[in-house]
């Protein structure tokens, strides 16, 4: 049978020479049915859909679909809390605060993070990762921005505190949702991806510069106050209807529906008192610590000082440049450095990237008002242990812990976190209001420890590898 005509344009190096304006179908004569040839353009495109395809197959290979969910979502309560978290102290400062009280609020949060923590666990077990997530996430997150955005004094600060502070008992939760159904050997990659979202959310830092150098400090603050809260409930509705339980979550479900609460407390004593005796575990239970408090210490205190007469004597809406330039340094480790760490690997690079925060700090400590070079030397430094640190220490942490003792040994760990961490916060307000270099100084001692751990660690480890 003769070819026949179609009418659909084509591109110059497709069917039909040299600016063809048809291009040939052919006749299926067994079928009797018309096949179109696809023009050349949209079989370009097939393949780049294709390829694209093939590579985030490759790449997600051996992840839960828990974990494409939530990494597709997290961005939506990544960037806001990036925006108010950046500016948090200094609204508080701008409705009359004083560094004490900053402080003082910042540890009522990690008060309540530690009377609430022993009960993650227990809550995980029970009552499933799923739906203390959604719960929580909404008792946590979404009220305490409703709070945040009205906020006119203290007591409101107060209030959003204990409700923030609650969200500790999501953290066994979120660690099981990562961790169980998804291979061991991409559990790295898991806590690299998550840490990519967030340091990618610091990429719209300049957003709420804009929004705070064109409205002023506070009504900034209330409108980024806002966006996080709207974008946050669409977040959780969201995992609402597509997040599952995972499989060793309804086992556990299962197991703990006749269980008294008094049992389970005692059963997770045993199980802390024995993850007690692994030294591996104590070391980096430490380790934890000492990166939790300089998350919380820098959170609270690096936007006061750049901005202090007595500090970097910066402007506020230059504040937001550090995530930006910060996030575009930790991406790149994230993406070509991390992907490449063996898990046998995993101490030496706890060592190098403890040691490149030191060393970051100490620069950053001792470069002098208004020197950006220093600053932006400082920022790369850090923001590569950062990128660095997080995922090897959790993929570690994860490892080393038996999957049904997970939620109980994450729990007791992050309890005792709190209870350390919670009185540095309020002396390092203490000591900003005399100089506000002396909490910058408390963080590079502690990330000097922190070195010392991890050599420690890395010998620990080998001679566990040995055995």
């Amino acid at each position: 049978m003769a070819p026949t005509v179609s009418r659909f344009p084509a591109r110059s190096e497709g069917v039909g020479g040299a600016n063809p304006k048809y291009y040939l179908d052919t006749t299926n004569a067994d079928w009797g049915t018309k096949s179109i040839k696809t023009p050349v353009y949209r079989q370009n495109n097939l393949k780049v859909f294709h390829s694209l395809t093939r590579r985030y197959s490759t790449h997600t290979e051996g992840m839960s679909r828990n974990v494409k969910i939530l990494i597709a979502t997290e961005p939506l309560w990544a960037i806001p809390v990036t925006w108010t978290k950046t500016y948090a102290s200094l609204f508080m400062s701008a409705l009359g605060m004083s560094a004490t009280q900053i402080g003082s609020i910042a540890s009522l949060t990690m008060i309540t993070q530690m009377l609430v923590a022993p009960l993650g666990g227990y809550a995980a077990d029970r009552f499933g990762r799923k739906r203390v997530l959604i719960t929580f996430d909404t008792i946590a997150w979404i009220l305490p921005m409703l709070l945040w955005m009205v906020a006119q004094n203290t007591w409101f600060f107060v209030a959003a505190a204990v409700l923030n502070g609650v969200s500790m008992i999501i953290g066994p939760s979120w660690n099981c949702l990562l961790v169980e159904d998804t291979s061991a050997h991409r559990r790295a990659t898991v806590f690299a991806a998550f840490q990519l979202v967030v340091l990618g959310s610091g990429l719209f830092s300049p957003v709420a510069g804009w929004i705070v150098q064109g409205y002023s400090v506070v009504m900034g603050a209330r409108i980024l106050y806002a966006l996080a809260f709207l974008s946050i409930v669409v977040m959780v509705v969201s995992r609402a209807l597509s997040v599952t339980e995972t499989s060793v979550g309804q086992t556990r479900i299962s197991e703990m529906r006749n269980s008294r609460l008094s049992d389970v407390f005692t059963s997770y004593r045993e199980i802390i008192g024995t993850g007690a005796k692994n030294r591996t575990l104590v070391y980096l239970f430490f380790l934890t610590t000492i990166n939790y408090a300089y998350n919380t210490l820098w959170q609270t205190y690096s936007a006061l000082y750049m901005t202090a007469e007595r500090g970097l004597a910066l402007r506020p809406a230059v504040v937001s440049i550090w995530p930006t330039f910060s996030s575009l340094v930790m991406i790149a480790t994230l993406l070509l450095i991390v992907p490449k760490i063996k898990p046998e690997k995993l101490p030496y690079w706890l060592i190098l990237s403890s040691s490149l925060l030191c060393a970051g700090m100490g620069i950053f400590i001792l470069a002098p008002a208004g020197s950006y070079a220093t600053l932006a030397a400082s920022a790369v430094i850090i923001a590569a242990g950062t990128a660095l640190i997080n995922p090897v220490r959790d993929t570690f942490v994860a490892n080393v812990m038996d999957d049904r003792a997970r939620a109980a040994l994450l729990a007791g760990m992050n309890s005792l976190t709190m209870l350390l961490i919670i009185p540095i916060t309020p002396l390092a307000g203490w000591l900003f209001e005399r100089n506000p270099k002396l909490p910058i100084l408390i963080l590079l001692l502690m990330l000097a420890a922190a070195v010392l751990l991890s050599v420690r660690l890395s010998t620990t480890a080998k001679k566990a590898m040995h055995h």
